[in-house]
């Protein structure tokens, strides 16, 4: 990348934050989303109050306005952090400002409390997959730069290889505003790659933004397969049933693991499985039909928290026997439990 000294582009990023083992899990053509309802639809929904009907119509609008895709990094000589960013501008030329929101709380708060500096890796279009691993809650020990490209600057910083461009900062201030912490940044230096475009966001549903990217990458099959768990078998149909519904998005989820498997024959352990896919898919269906009754507009994440025991991959041995689910049978074709019948 070469020193850029031209005029810093002004963004404006609305992002809403970001088994093999005789134990099972989930094992598309690119499907368009479907669009989102129009403003005068969501303005007559008289089931909520002015104050969730005017957060809910913020969202719409703001879904709106196409956006870059920003991973912010940092590091020390103990730990080296990165995340997809919730808000990302530029405040000032002269001198160069930037600023991004990181939610509170936040791992990534604490640690730019004491690096003090932070990079922002603009994302090239052929980089979703990076966008979906650094948009995932990590736990302190895990490395979350484990097989992804980059480089450390002169200032200590992780950068991504491959990005359309970079600002490297030290930070200015911070403070708190609502759930976020909003981090100003003065730019020491800027680099752009001419030839790579930036990968964009903007309105395809009511994903959030760590959740669109995850798709996209799902989608077009370039999520990295060490990304591709439990949990993300999970995700996928989390989305695909809260935007589709449990009947519309049944192909869509086999398609998507078909395709996906065939992208990655050499790496997978175990093919497509009928049973498994449509236990799964039913479970996750009735989970969101109970969390909808209470919290219809929650997170991924809090969806899963709420439904632990989603994330237990031997879940399926309580419904079928060892001799059932390891069948041929069950792998070409569904089988109903044989151990306890699915909830209704």
């Amino acid at each position: 990348m070469a020193v850029c000294r031209r005029s810093l582009v002004i963004f404006r990023l609305f992002f809403k934050d970001v088994c093999d083992t005789k134990s099972y899990r989930f094992c598309s053509s690119a499907v368009p989303s479907q669009p989102a309802p129009k403003l005068k639809d969501t303005l007559e929904d008289s089931s909520k109050s002015p104050h969730e009907t005017l957060l809910r119509n913020f969202g719409n609008v703001m879904r709106r306005v196409p956006s870059p895709v920003i991973v912010l990094t940092t590091s020390n000589d103990t730990a080296k952090r990165g995340m997809t960013c919730s808000s990302f501008t530029s405040v000032s030329f002269k001198p160069p400002i930037i600023s991004v929101c990181v939610h509170d709380p936040s791992p990534m708060h604490e640690l730019l409390l004491k690096t003090q500096k932070f990079a922002i890796n603009i994302l090239a279009k052929d980089q979703a997959h990076f966008g979906s691993r650094f948009s995932k809650p990590f736990s302190e020990n895990t490395d979350q730069f484990h097989k992804i490209p980059c480089n450390s600057s002169s200032m200590g910083l992780p950068i991504l290889k491959g990005v359309a461009g970079v600002l490297e900062c030290k930070a200015h201030h911070v403070h708190a505003v609502g759930d976020h912490h909003v981090w100003y940044g003065e730019v020491v230096e800027a680099s752009e790659e001419l030839t790579d475009e930036p990968l964009l966001y903007w309105e395809r549903s009511y994903r959030s933004v760590g959740d669109e990217i995850f798709m996209k990458a799902f989608e077009e099959t370039t999520l990295l397969f060490d990304d591709w768990d439990h949990a993300a078998h999970l995700r996928m149909a989390w989305n695909y049933i809260k935007q589709h519904g449990k009947d519309d998005a049944t192909p869509l989820i086999k398609m998507g693991i078909k395709k996906y498997n065939e992208k990655n024959m050499d790496k997978i352990q175990r093919g497509y499985h009928e049973t498994v896919t449509i236990f799964y898919i039913h479970l996750v269906a009735d989970a969101i039909r109970k969390c909808n009754q209470c919290q219809p507009e929650m997170t991924f994440e809090e969806f899963l928290e709420m439904q632990s025991q989603l994330s237990d991959r031997r879940l399926v041995n309580q419904y079928y026997s060892p001799e059932t689910i390891n069948s041929w049978e069950a792998s070409a074709s569904f089988i109903p439990p044989d151990r306890k019948p699915l909830p209704k």
